[in-house]
């Protein structure tokens, strides 16, 4: 019926399920992004978009090249001072002018429409993949390709959006301008004539060879000197992510880092996580810094390069200066375009990091229901038997062993069962092994379908939303009507609730810890299960709310199995279980993935 209101998890300080490896190469990473596209709702209009850029694109490379003549046209007007014609050109360019802005904002436009929908299917597709069942309890024991992703899914998928059209938009252009000015350029190479012995002579070509020549240099040199800015981007996000969780920890802990006076101890953790994302932001700052020897450097010698080579035409009298412009215009166009990789490095750097995590986590979520070996796993079973029955059971923690007294028990519908374990004897395990979650160990558990069955851990879930919405979780509040609901609060004690179904609150802050539990055993009321599995889901109660919910569970809950560290010492419980410690773990055996076996192939 429900999902687990909570996510514990056993104690391990190791990361538990092993993935496959993962290729690092960005080709191999943007092939599979173009694979898990191709099905995707938005592609359609990607394509549409990604159709339309280009004839944009196009049409301003047209422009580009009648802006071009204009020049040549133009500079020859001035140095015959030719006013008539100097004003005819000049009328032009009013008209060059408004087509080339007319072109750039429908690029921009699409560019930004891009993003959009390649966030919306980035986004979509990783919560499709994170909110699978089971899959976002199982990515915190997957290490580093699932730490954070939060910030991967709503941060990182938002920059490489971003980062993919800005940088494909520009990488077209570039190559289209490639594409139009190399030809041109060619031809104008002509008139670039060096004068050897009274001759003019030309060299077919030669002012591409020159862009050519100085796009190579300062593309080398720009990775060369640029490369450690890939992986200083990844781990300055890393840095970044874990600060940032950590500051929410705090902001929602606040009241008991404030009752136990731990404010100094927090201002030290976060302290030394933020001291770590300024290291990392100086190293990307070291790398910055250095590259801008190159690119800057670069981009002041684009200034007087082609001008420079193109000069010895000039000078021997072959080309007028409306033809220099023209060269050093067509130069610069090429040059530009074969730069592209040199402009755009750092950019380029941090969207291959950007992919990089992005991809990481979903191979991590993918992986997740990829069956692994070599882990001895119990098997559960769902069926529709009327009872929970433990076949030659044992469970295995990460520090041990642990089980029943004897190695098969059965409890029948309508049975309300105890189950003891002391501290470390595995009981909150156990109850996530009834769930399903973790499934190391031998033996099988049947258990009745999961549409019958709640499970209530010993802090409630509670989703963001109204009051109306926490207590239907995980259905719509409109499943219930309001009579139904108002009869649940008051049979825990929250009739004073009853007026607030539709107030919108953090009800995990601005209920008592008793409040809220009382709030999860009114949601059972509401959803009367068949079966109720407990997690210490009493402890935080009273005498007086322990009895409340006692005459719930027996009205709403035919069978209920608890799972506690103190037993009840009253009639309720018909019997009651105990887990016993069989012995550790050798050490040297020490599982590295006590999680492999939480693979949700509980099959």
């Amino acid at each position: 019926m429900t999902a687990p209101e909570g996510r514990d998890r056993p104690e391990s300080d190791e990361p538990v399920i092993p993935l496959p490896p993962i290729p690092r190469g960005t080709f191999a990473n943007v092939r599979r992004v173009a694979k898990r596209m191709r099905g995707a709702p938005e592609r359609r209009a990607l394509v549409y978009l990604a159709t339309t850029l280009v004839a944009v694109v196009v049409s301003n490379i047209f422009a580009q090249i009648w802006l071009n003549d204009w020049n040549g046209l133009f500079y020859d007007a001035l140095e015959r001072r030719d006013w008539p014609g100097f004003m005819h050109q000049a009328s032009r360019f009013l008209l060059i002018a408004g087509t080339l802005l007319a072109l750039v904002v429908a690029q921009t436009w699409t560019t930004e429409m891009i993003k959009i929908h390649l966030r919306s299917w980035l986004t979509r597709t990783l919560l499709d993949e994170w909110l699978e069942p089971k899959r976002a309890w199982l990515l915190g024991f997957v290490g580093e390709a699932g730490a954070n992703p939060d910030q991967r899914i709503h941060e990182d998928s938002r920059h490489l959006a971003e980062l993919t059209a800005d940088l494909g938009a520009s990488l077209l252009q570039a190559t289209l301008l490639l594409v139009s000015f190399i030809g041109v350029l060619w031809g104008l190479s002509e008139q670039v004539k060096f004068e050897v012995n009274g001759h003019l002579i030309g060299i077919p070509g030669y002012m591409v060879w020159c862009a050519l020549a100085f796009s190579i240099a300062g593309s080398a040199l720009t990775w060369w000197v640029g490369r450690p800015m890939i992986d200083d981007n990844a781990a300055r996000y890393a840095r970044e992510a874990e600060l940032r969780f950590a500051l929410v920890r705090v902001g929602e802990s606040a009241e008991g880092i404030t009752l136990y006076g731990g404010e100094v101890d927090e201002r030290h953790t976060t302290g030394t996580l933020f001291d770590a994302v300024l290291v990392s932001m100086r190293r990307l700052a070291d790398d910055l810094a250095r590259l801008t020897w190159v690119t800057s450097g670069y981009g002041w010698l684009a200034l007087v390069a082609p001008v420079m080579v193109a000069a010895p035409g000039y000078f021997s009298g072959a080309m007028s200066l409306g033809g220099l412009m023209m060269v050093v215009n067509s130069f610069n166009q090429v040059q530009s375009s074969l730069r592209w990789f040199v402009d755009n490095f750092s950019r380029i750097a941090d969207w291959r990091a950007t992919l990089k995590r992005i991809e990481a986590l979903n191979e991590a979520l993918i992986s997740l229901d990829q069956p692994t070996g070599g882990v001895d796993r119990f098997e559960v079973v769902e069926d529709d038997s009327d009872g929970v029955r433990f076949e030659d059971f044992e469970l295995t923690l990460p520090t041990g062993r642990t089980g029943f007294e004897v190695p098969t028990v059965e409890i029948a519908h309508g049975e309300r069962v105890q189950i003891v374990g002391e501290m470390s004897a595995g009981k909150s395990t156990l109850f996530l092994a009834i769930s399903g979650l973790w499934t190391r160990g031998q033996g099988i558990i049947r258990r009745p379908r999961r549409e019958r069955m709640m499970f209530l851990p010993e802090r409630p879930y509670f989703p963001l939303g109204s009051l109306a919405s926490a207590l239907a979780y995980p259905d719509a509040p409109e499943r219930f009507g309001e009579a139904q609901m108002v009869d649940a609060l008051c049979s825990v004690g929250l009739g004073r609730l009853a007026g607030d179904l539709a107030a919108v609150e953090r009800w995990d802050r601005v209920l008592a810890a008793d409040e809220q539990q009382m709030l999860a055993f009114a949601r059972l009321a509401l959803h009367k299960p068949e079966w109720v599995v407990l997690d210490d889901a009493l402890n935080v109660l009273g005498a007086a709310a322990r009895r409340r919910v006692f005459a719930v569970l027996e009205a709403a809950a035919p069978s209920v199995i608890s799972l506690t560290r103190s037993p009840e010492v009253d009639d309720f419980f018909h019997r009651s279980l105990t887990l016993v410690r069989r012995g550790r773990v050798d050490r040297r055996r020490r599982f590295v993935d006590p999680d492999d076996a939480l693979h949700p192939s509980l099959r």
